[in-house]
């Protein structure tokens, strides 16, 4: 009976020894995987549902997971008119601009994690059109701009509508200098944070600067060629002293005494 029972035994497990090792070895394969996957990670919001940004209140940064590199990594954020490319320090409400973020350094592969929050801790704008090495993402309310696989490319741009309601905005950018190998271990992190206030519309005014005329204005910006100086005269002030005076009576005799 003890006979057929080991039989038995060996016929289904004939190496329980050998059988343990294979499922290490998948286990460990698995492992290897899971890696693979994160240190091509197509963004820690989507993978990790983890907003990594920098900003305040957030949490941890990237640097949680990767750091021991050192390729000279900084960070870049630069808002852009979209018509002319070039760089703007301040944004008219409503207004679509491009929000670039550059990796520099001297690593392989990049990667970033953006986002632009408001005075009031909402989301300042929207987010369109992100360039073909990056994808929107949300993490919670928050609306996120990442990376969508470990880039050759260092620079990451992406449509950003200005919000409507004005007042400050602040972007906070995290950056990848990645090694480009299967683990998070030889990178390098940097982050930066970049402050854009809304622009302040001044309507200029045009006028009279002259302040011998009669309709002078000390509030214009610029002359506008309307000065006039006769109809604010008063008559019999003949001196032009805009009243009229003894010295007006002076000159009124001076002169009717010369006719004679």
């Amino acid at each position: 009976m003890s006979s057929e029972v080991h039989h038995s035994t060996s016929e289904s497990n004939p190496n329980p020894f050998a059988m343990n090792r294979t499922q290490l070895s998948l286990l460990l394969g698995t492992g290897v995987l899971g890696l693979a996957l994160m240190s091509s990670s197509s963004g820690v919001a989507e993978i990790q549902n983890q907003n990594r940004t920098g900003e305040l209140g957030a949490g941890t940064t990237c640097n949680l997971c990767h750091g021991g590199g050192n390729y000279n990594a900084s960070v870049d954020i630069t808002v852009l008119d979209p018509n002319s490319g070039q760089a703007v320090a301040e944004y008219l409400p409503g207004e679509q601009y491009v929000l670039e973020v550059a990796i520099n350094g001297t690593s392989p592969r990049f990667g970033m994690q953006a986002t632009a929050v408001d005075a009031m801790g909402g989301n300042a704008g929207t987010f369109t059109n992100p360039s073909p090495n990056t994808q929107l993402e949300a993490v919670g309310a928050r609306h996120i701009f990442e990376h969508n696989s470990s880039s050759t490319t260092n620079t990451f741009t992406v449509d950003w509508t200005a919000p409507a309601t004005g007042g400050d905005v602040t972007i906070y950018a995290s950056g990848l200098a990645a090694g480009g190998s299967t683990s998070s271990s030889g990178d390098q992190y940097a982050g930066a944070t970049l402050m854009i206030p809304e622009a302040q519309i001044v309507v200029e005014i045009g006028g009279c600067t002259y302040d011998f005329a009669c309709n002078y204005n000390p509030e214009a910006a610029f002359d506008d060629g309307s000065c006039e100086i006769t109809s604010c005269q008063v008559q019999g002030d003949l001196d032009g002293d805009g009243a009229v005076t003894t010295t007006d009576l002076l000159v009124f005799l001076t002169v009717f005494g010369n006719e004679g």
